[in-house]
């Protein structure tokens, strides 16, 4: 869905589905950048994910909070807020200290994005 939503084309219903139920199937695997791209692609395509998936990429990011560096941590909050989605408090406070720990390494762009996403 990544490429998709980069190159600017809807990739229709049934792919997304598709793609939606292999994810489902293997988010438990999923690294943060996989988890950041997967929701970054739905919230750029406009298209609203399964509840399931977002339930299990939040799960599977609460359990990789660790290694989220800087852009995958804006990028994270600003797809749960473009797909007006408030994501779980668990996820919100694990970020938060995220962002304390890797401060430093915040561009101007994802400073400006982290704030706006909140």
């Amino acid at each position: 869905l990544w490429a998709f939503a980069t190159l600017g084309w809807q990739p229709g219903d049934a792919l997304v589905s598709g793609l939606t139920a292999r994810a489902l199937e293997v988010q438990g695997g999923f690294n943060p950048q996989e988890i950041t791209n997967t929701l970054w692609a739905f919230a750029t395509l406009g298209c609203q994910p399964e509840d399931a998936l977002v339930a299990g990429l939040t799960a599977r990011a609460l359990e990789v909070q660790g290694g989220f560096n800087p852009q995958e941590i804006t990028n994270t909050l600003w797809a749960f807020a473009t797909l007006g989605q408030q994501p779980e408090d668990a996820l919100v406070v694990a970020l938060t200290a995220r962002v304390m720990a890797v401060q430093s390494g915040f561009s101007p762009h994802e400073i400006a994005n982290t704030l706006w996403a909140f």
